[in-house]
């Protein structure tokens, strides 16, 4: 937890090329993802970006969003998962 008491929680993922890791969902935590190697697309709320190595992307509380590796190789990325009730 946060010195103001916010849950945090931490994990890694790696997700081989043209998978995604589930369909696209959405929950009350906020997200944000920091991609560490490989080349991703997310959707978030609608809108489709891809991004790479150093990136960083936020999902607001309840926004829809998924992702695919749209890259050659194994991408590798962290979660932190803000305000999660499992944390």
């Amino acid at each position: 937890k946060t010195q103001t008491g916010c849950p945090l929680a931490l994990h890694i993922s790696t997700l081989p090329a043209g998978q995604m890791p589930h369909p696209p969902h959405h929950h009350a935590h906020e997200e944000m993802m920091l991609i560490k190697e490989g080349r991703l697309e997310f959707t978030i709320a609608g809108e489709t970006s891809t991004v790479g190595s150093g990136s960083v992307v936020y999902i607001n509380s309840n926004e829809q969003h998924g992702l695919k590796n749209v890259g050659d190789s194994t991408a590798t990325y962290f979660v932190v998962e803000i305000g999660a009730e499992n944390a």
